[in-house]
């Protein structure tokens, strides 16, 4: 029986992500996407990071912003 390697390389992880390699490599240089490195040298991508870092800036919809604005407003006590 043969197990499934979670982990990507970088060229995997730039797929996963839908970026170029060199631009994946930039981000890696700036250590903006968490990376193992077992050996020292070669990088290796858990996808739940990669998809970590998808989600983590998430841009509210104007339905959900005048959501908030109108329960702001429905809550706040006259001057």
């Amino acid at each position: 029986m043969q197990t499934k390697r979670k982990l990507l390389n970088s060229q995997e992880a730039a797929d996963y992500l839908g970026f170029s390699l060199s631009y994946f490599r930039k981000m890696m240089m700036r250590r903006v996407i968490p990376m193992y490195k077992p050996s020292g040298k070669i990088c290796f991508f858990d996808p739940d990071d990669l998809d970590a870092y998808l989600k983590s800036v998430r841009i509210s919809s104007q339905d959900e912003i005048d959501a908030e604005a109108a329960h702001y407003l429905a809550n706040k006590k006259p001057l």
